[in-house]
């Protein structure tokens, strides 16, 4: 049933101004994409019922086959849009199994229509949406003008006919337009995922057969319709079949790989010389029955000709398997800027790209500088080279070739340009906002690029939003259920979603397909540790002391003892990480976890052991841990001069400008008992401040330290309440102390006592000696005795 719904509606605080398109926050306009404001509206206008995902994927892709986490990327986007309202009211809500529906209560803003009863006309409706016009006419009343009720022959008629025959005209016109837009977005079929099988034939040089199907991999990989896969997913699946991963597959293994990745289609093809010229061919066969999907051929007059060759190749492909006339005139960047391609560029990109597959990066570098000298303009080898750079921590190098690709972008195709630009912002500019809204385009354009979904929930955990982290690492692993980090990254964000089982669920998932390693084993540590499952705990335990280099296990159970207030435990455990991190190489990374573990053994009272640990490794004033450092080992000035300093250096950097610099100056103000500056500092960070729960336990110890408790108590109960607790933070158990000294400035004693008595729970085998367990025992005793008196 379509409801009817009044030209402006009101929501929530939400103005909708349909004739307008625009949705509006108070005055302020949100910006929607076109699609995402009909799913809006096509769910107000049928509030009454749940509406089927079916329903919404035909009535707003009409005639054309979607996928239907396009859909739920729009939904993921309207939510995002509709999430500043202060009350609990879910707007758009989800039914399992069913669909969405649109549940917030609309308040009619009405409007008076001056419609005189004696006005009668023909009146044009447009109902604009991206598939369709509607033309209604309405009746004539009685009293219409003139010229329209005039009896006579055709000359007293004529008005009225011109008025029909140029209505008629326009509406041939507006069908015509449609029509030739239909034929622009029309495409055969569901979107195609194919594997690329090596070229048949040879150009005399077997690099340059290999880089022709890198560039034809390239060229695709541009298209939201046709998706390559990976060249890593086809490596790791040639590994579980028990085959050579660098060999070349002929056809039967390539239809084997097509089926193990739940892929449509093989691509295969060959080059022949035919005189002086080449002949390039593919065809694309179904993996399921074999049956011929498409096929296309390019000839090409010179060798130099070849990689422009494989552009057109690669156009011809995408037509025939289906993709829209208008999506290929979009996305149909050339590999090359120029004319005349460099074969020598070319060659050498394909061949940095098979020395990083092997980990040589050294070499990748030095095979990447290559290409970029034979081509100036090669923006992909540019960003491959920032990312090599970056790989070995040479930051200068990684920062000089990511600029000229960024200055370069536009001569990339979409998802390179996309994967350039959220790389400079992430590197250079440290904009996280401008690289989330990146992203955001990217997982748009490319719904099925695991790429993008992984960057978007990178990108949401910096910035505190988890629950949005989380929806775009399930995108990201749905996509691609063989990549290692993709499982990590979800179960981080179940367990900072307030799900933990979902979190080990996830790590066992891996596990069970033969993804067992390190830093999905650590999510399996903190799932159970959250869960207070001794006999999982343990069980990791165990995995870890038959991996004796396995690093993330023993790292946390370093901030499990520092929590729980066990700091000898904390000091044996370390020097072992750190050796094993040093004897692989990882110095920097073994500085980084010096540094954190440093700064939790000041924090939770352990100040001479953490200020020793933090001043046994360098300084890096870029870095933003060991400017923390400086702070919590009391260097005031110099961790104040450096925050100074990278704000200046990055006046867009979302970390240093709202994160690292107002909780920098908060410990600082803190420790020389300057509460309210604190407090001041820290309104900053408040957009960023479910990052961790250190910046509410601060606020908490600043609006404690000012003498205002109960504004304390709220600020530490965000801590304990939140969903995105940190199940192994030192900063639980310490809000659990700030909160009972909250609660007794109040005058609260028994809501107090249970409040120490939590914390003391929590460290009921901390050391003996440790300062908070001694203050907190006094404090506890001096509560009780006063009760017990009174």
């Amino acid at each position: 049933m379509l409801l009817e719904t009044p030209p402006r509606i009101r929501f929530e605080g939400y103005l909708i101004d349909r004739p307008a398109w625009q949705l509006q926050w108070q005055g302020e306009t949100i910006t929607l994409n076109r699609k995402t404001f009909d799913l809006l509206l096509y769910l107000i206008d049928h509030r009454d019922r749940v509406v089927p995902k079916d329903e919404l994927l035909q009535s707003l892709w009409r005639d054309q086959f979607v996928e239907e986490s396009n859909l739920s990327q729009h939904v993921f986007l309207l939510r995002k849009a509709l999430s500043r309202h202060a009350s609990e009211q879910k707007i758009i809500e989800t039914v399992p199994g069913r669909g969405y529906r649109f549940a917030a209560p609309l308040e009619v803003e009405s409007k008076s229509e001056n419609r005189s009863s004696t006005s009668s006309q023909i009146l044009v409706h447009a109902s604009a949406s991206v598939t369709e016009i509607t033309i209604e006419d309405e009746e004539m009343g009685v009293d219409a003008p003139s010229y329209l009720l005039r009896e006579g022959g055709a000359r007293s008629r004529r008005p009225l006919w011109v008025a029909v025959g140029s209505l008629v005209v326009i509406v041939l016109a507006i069908a015509a337009w449609f029509g030739w837009q239909h034929w622009l977005d029309k495409s055969a079929g569901a979107p195609v995922d194919v594997v690329i099988a090596p070229l048949a034939g040879s150009t005399g040089d077997a690099i340059l057969d290999s880089a022709l199907v890198d560039a034809l991999r390239m060229d695709l990989s541009q298209s939201p319709y046709v998706s390559p896969v990976t060249a890593a997913r086809v490596r790791a699946t040639l590994t579980e079949m028990k085959q050579d991963p660098n060999a070349a597959m002929n056809l039967t293994t390539a239809t084997e790989v097509c089926e193990r990745t739940n892929s449509q289609a093989v691509l295969h093809g060959g080059i022949a010389r035919v005189g002086q010229h080449y002949l390039l061919t593919e065809e694309a066969t179904s993996c399921v029955n074999g049956s011929m999907l498409a096929e296309a051929k390019q000839e090409v007059s010179t060798l130099e000709g070849l990689p422009h060759g494989i552009d057109k190749l690669a156009e011809n492909v995408r037509r025939e398997l289906g993709e829209s006339r208008r999506s290929i005139a979009r996305f149909d960047v050339p590999l090359f800027a120029g004319k005349t391609a460099s074969l020598e560029a070319l060659k050498a990109f394909t061949q940095a790209q098979v020395q990083s597959n092997q980990g040589k990066y050294v070499d990748a570098i030095g095979l990447m500088k290559k290409a970029v000298a034979a081509d100036p303009e090669f923006a992909e080898a540019y960003y491959d080279l920032a990312a090599y750079s970056g790989s070995v921590l040479d930051r200068n190098n990684e920062r000089e070739a990511l600029l000229k690709a960024y200055n370069l972008r536009d001569t990339a195709n979409e998802p390179t340009r996309l994967a350039i630009v959220a790389l400079y912002h992430s590197a250079i500019t440290l904009d996280l906002y401008e690289a989330e809204r990146n992203y955001r385009n990217w997982t748009e354009l490319y719904p099925r690029s695991a790429q993008a979904w992984n960057g978007l929930s990178i990108v949401e955990r910096e910035l505190g939003h988890h629950q949005d982290a989380r929806t775009a690492a399930e995108h990201a692993l749905e996509l691609r259920p063989s990549v290692a980090g993709l499982y990590a990254n979800l179960s981080y964000e179940q367990i900072h979603t307030g799900d933990p089982r979902g979190a080990l669920a996830t790590c066992n998932q891996a596990i069970s397909k033969g993804i067992d390693v390190d830093y999905v084993r650590e999510h399996c540590f903190q799932a159970a540790y959250a869960l207070h499952d001794a006999a999982q705990v343990q069980k990791q335990r165990t995995w870890a002391d038959t991996h004796p280099d396995a690093i993330y296990i023993r790292f946390d159970e370093i901030s499990v003892a520092i929590a729980e207030g066990r700091f000898s435990d904390a000091h044996r455990l370390t020097p072992p990480l750190d050796g094993i991190m040093r004897r692989q190489g990882l110095l920097e990374p073994a500085n980084g976890f010096i540094r954190d573990i440093g700064s939790n053994l000041v924090e939770s009272g352990d100040v001479a052991e953490g200020i020793s640990l933090l001043r046994s490794v360098p300084v890096d004033a870029k870095d933003d841990a060991s400017v923390l450092g400086l702070a919590w080992a009391g260097d005031y000035a110099a961790a104040e001069n450096a925050v100074h300093s990278m704000q200046a250096e990055f006046p867009q950097g979302t970390l240093w400008n709202d994160y690292r610099g107002p909780e920098i100056k908060a410990i600082v103000a803190l420790a020389t008992h300057r509460p309210k500056d604190a407090i001041q500092a820290l309104e900053r960070a408040r957009p960023l401040e479910g990052r961790d729960p250190v910046i509410s336990m601060l606020r908490g110890n600043a609006y404690l330290a000012a003498g205002q408790p109960g504004l304390a108590e709220a600020a530490y109960r965000k801590v304990l309440d939140g969903p995105d607790q940190e199940p192994e933070a030192e900063e639980v158990p310490l809000s659990w102390l700030g909160l009972g000294r909250a609660y007794a400035a109040e005058g609260n004693r028994e809501a107090a006592i249970k409040a120490y008595g939590r914390f003391l729970s929590l460290w009921a085998h901390a050391d003996a000696n440790s300062a908070h367990l001694l203050e907190a025992k006094s404090e506890l005793g001096a509560l009780q005795n006063s009760r017990s008196i009174q």
